[in-house]
């Protein structure tokens, strides 16, 4: 009589766990790279708000040191013959930025970690970073290049990414 044992032979067992232990590493590699991107739309999302909380702050300005508020009269235009558009882009006002009174005040600004407008440091960006830079390009619009001043902010985020925001101020 022939007594027949199920089971599994020592070969199979090997074969098993080597075929186990190399789909594992594949699972934990995958995970592991979740894991590490995970924090990646939540940085991005933070350095957009940041870039838009500085433009929004930036378009409100007058366009020009010689610009009437609101627009009117616009340097370098018939109505104001006398003041044409400044040449000087940065701070002209020589204080803080709660001075600032047109878009070009911004240009060269770096702050680290970002500010408000008063001074006030922004709760969980402080390791960000923010630099601004204004320069007349309204000739990528299709006008005269003192047209239009190009306002861009770079936020750099805590995992070393940029984040270029731009948008454009016009002479109106």
């Amino acid at each position: 009589m022939l007594v027949r044992q199920n089971g599994f032979s020592l070969v199979e067992l090997i074969v098993m766990i080597v075929v186990l232990s190399v789909a594992l590493t594949g699972v934990t590699i995958a995970i592991n790279e979740a894991v590490k991107q995970s924090p990646k739309p939540l940085v991005q999302t933070r350095a957009m708000e940041l870039a838009q909380a500085y433009l929004d702050e930036i378009l409100a300005k007058r366009f020009d040191e010689f610009s009437g508020q609101g627009g009117i009269p616009r340097c370098d235009s018939i109505d104001n013959a006398a003041q044409t558009c400044s040449n000087t882009m940065g701070n002209e006002e020589g204080g803080s930025r709660s001075l600032f009174d047109d878009v070009d005040d911004y240009h060269g600004l770096n702050d680290t970690p970002p500010v408000l407008a008063s001074g006030t440091s922004l709760a969980n960006y402080g390791s960000y970073q923010v630099q601004i830079t204004v320069g007349y390009n309204g000739s990528e619009l299709g006008l005269t290049n003192r047209g239009a001043k190009r306002i861009t902010v770079s936020v750099t985020t805590p995992l070393g990414n940029v984040v270029p925001v731009s948008a454009y101020r016009v002479n109106f």
